[in-house]
């Protein structure tokens, strides 16, 4: 009797997942170190971080879908105030963060997206449309995009974390490829 009662409750979770589908977090962003560095050597002026939003219709603006999960962002309402986030840690450990700023960072969140179905690999890409603003006068206005590609596995329990854990590192290297343009770094000194 008590093994039926438990079988019959697995099977109620399992069932209740299935319908539901199971949702996730992305992992808290940390700083790159790297990133943090070319802020550092670029002697820019303060920055603050102004309005990050999503375009209508955006892939994965606010979950991403990863076999049977759905990630969603572990910050706000979408991954468009996780790029926001991440960008405010990235001025701030550079000590470039400053809410009264004559110069603003906004942007459009215009492509989010991780494929975790693929047996050997996977892989992920992120766009974003970024501007900069002084005293209400458009200075930069470019799309940046990263892709990434890391070892997975058939096991979809081994091929969701690992593709769950990639998810910060694409949004370090996006911020990356921002802070590594010319434009971007005239705009803001």
């Amino acid at each position: 009797m008590r093994t039926r009662n438990t079988l019959s409750l697995c099977l109620s979770v399992v069932f209740a997942l299935l319908v539901t589908g199971c949702a996730i977090k992305s992992p808290p962003y940390q700083a790159s170190i790297t990133n943090v560095e070319a802020l550092r050597k670029a002697e820019l002026q303060p920055l603050h971080v102004g309005s990050f939003t999503s375009q209508s219709a955006a892939t994965g603006a606010t979950s991403i879908g990863l076999r049977g999960a759905q990630m969603e962002s572990s910050v706000g309402a979408g991954f468009a105030d996780y790029l926001a986030v991440a960008l405010q840690q990235e001025l701030e450990l550079a000590r470039l963060l400053n809410a009264q700023a004559s110069t603003e960072v906004s942007g459009i969140l215009l492509k989010n997206d991780i494929s975790a179905g693929g047996i050997n690999t996977n892989s992920g890409e992120i766009e974003a449309r970024f501007m900069v603003n002084r005293d209400k006068k458009a200075r930069y206005d470019r799309v940046k995009r990263a892709e990434m590609e890391w070892e997975s596995s058939f096991a979809g329990a081994v091929a969701v974390p690992r593709a769950q854990q990639q998810y910060p590192l694409m949004v370090q290297k996006l911020l990356g490829e921002l802070f590594a343009d010319p434009a971007f770094i005239e705009a803001c000194k």
